[in-house]
């Protein structure tokens, strides 16, 4: 069976900007980035693309062994579900039936490089301040405590 996947919204947010992904985790207050591969993958994810479409889509952009590229795309999806990014979604139902159409599949193949999420969680303090009610007569973005 196919694998699905959904955003985790609305406590996930994302952009992908000059060919690298972005993507907040509210809930955690880790903040993640991808680029080259990791953001094109992305975007396919947030397209309602299945599993085996990224990997389809992948081996027509990127030139690598066809394991290869499966191995470490069912790495990189693992690594979104386990940051809380991604879940799976129980219906495989998508409405991306042909390939043929994606104008992706039409472009030179590039090489192929490991999709990598990079985490990072120096922001945490300042998603979890509560502006009205963590802050002191100082003001944003300092907390009461860091005032003191």
């Amino acid at each position: 069976m196919d694998r699905a996947f959904l955003i985790n919204a609305p406590s996930v947010i994302s952009e992908i900007i000059d060919g690298e992904v972005i993507i907040m985790n509210l809930k955690s207050g880790n903040y993640y980035s991808s680029d080259k591969v990791g953001a094109v993958v992305w975007s396919w994810i947030q397209e309602g693309r299945s599993a085996a479409e990224i990997s389809n889509l992948a081996r027509r952009r990127y030139r690598a062994e066809p394991e290869q590229i499966e191995r470490e795309l069912h790495e990189f999806f693992e690594a979104l579900i386990t940051e809380g990014l991604l879940r799976e979604n129980p219906s495989s139902h998508n409405g991306h039936s042909s390939l043929a159409e994606d104008s992706d599949s039409a472009k030179a193949q590039e090489l192929f490089s490991k999709p990598e999420l990079c985490c990072y969680s120096d922001l945490q303090d300042l998603l979890y301040l509560d502006p009205i009610h963590d802050v002191d007569a100082i003001g944003w973005p300092k907390s009461k405590n860091e005032t003191q």
